[in-house]
């Protein structure tokens, strides 16, 4: 899949005068394109697998699969191609949170409030978080209960310990500092530079910043630190031979610039959840 293109600006309807669409989706195979829409989603994989792409994250996807994305944070599922005859089912929750900024106001809802400006990564949850999802929703019979619902989820997943990123950075954030001609060089050159040695006050010094200003500079702009940065887009880059290539996972470790295998596969387990080979097996190519 081609992410670098834009992604589709897409409508999500609501049926009548509500603040909250939930809807179930039962297909042959989940093939909607890469897009962006103004409302957060949250999405439950009920049936089905392939890759779920987030902003600039690519994983391979199961049932159970639970995910909250940001306003405009393009994103797509997309089943197998080579898949055989079946079935895929999602539950997916949208809201504008710009028809909701009033009540967001109040003082009760301030997790909430912080659980959506992480989202704007992105954010992936353990299965169980899913079934939570249906059982609250399934009793609601009318709008502002499914409101309601909505909300205590919300609030549910806000205290949830494991909630992991998926994109590098917020969406909004990447563009706003791609506007900026420095955070565009920076960009560019670990882009280039990803699979070799990678040192904070070379780039520093690229930009003609000193190693603590660049330091701050690079957290303002991106959200996370400049190592905790180049590891996470390394691994992408892992991630991304592992399921694309026929390669090794020492092979895909060393193409992305990890010196180190054991280091490697620690940090896969830990920003991935499981390690890289059973990643590999969980994985579907899709051309």
């Amino acid at each position: 899949m081609e992410t670098a293109r834009p992604p589709l600006l897409e409508s999500v309807p609501m049926a009548g005068p509500v603040s909250v669409a939930v809807r179930e989706f039962e297909l042959p195979a989940f093939t909607h394109p890469w897009h962006r829409h103004p409302e957060v989603e949250l999405t439950w994989i009920i049936e089905g697998s392939g890759l779920r792409y987030v902003g600039d994250s690519v994983e391979a996807f199961q049932a159970g699969d639970c995910c909250l994305l940001g306003a405009h944070l393009p994103h797509a599922w997309l089943s197998p191609k080579d898949a055989g005859p079946g079935r895929v089912r999602s539950l997916v929750v949208q809201f504008d949170p710009i028809r909701l900024e009033g009540l967001l106001q109040l003082p009760e809802l301030t997790s909430i409030v912080q659980l959506l400006q992480r989202a704007a990564h992105g954010l992936a949850f353990d299965a169980s978080c899913g079934n939570r999802l249906r059982q609250k929703l399934s009793p609601c019979t009318t709008a502002l209960s499914r409101l309601n619902a909505v909300l205590e989820i919300l609030d549910e997943l806000a205290a949830q310990p494991n909630a992991r990123p998926l994109s590098l950075a917020p969406w909004a954030e990447q563009r706003r500092a791609a506007s900026d001609a420095r955070m565009r060089r920076v960009l560019a050159h670990l882009s280039d530079h990803v699979d070799g040695p990678i040192a904070q006050k070379d780039v520093a010094r690229l930009i003609g910043l000193s190693p603590a200003a660049f330091s701050r500079f690079f957290q303002r702009a991106m959200g996370k630190t400049f190592q905790s940065y180049v590891t996470d887009l390394r691994l992408d880059l892992a991630c991304r031979h592992l399921l694309e290539t026929g390669c090794t996972v020492s092979e895909g470790a060393y193409a992305a610039g990890f010196g180190n295998l054991s280091t490697f596969n620690r940090v896969f387990r830990e920003r991935r959840g499981m390690a890289p080979r059973e990643f590999r097996r969980l994985s579907f190519l899709r051309s």
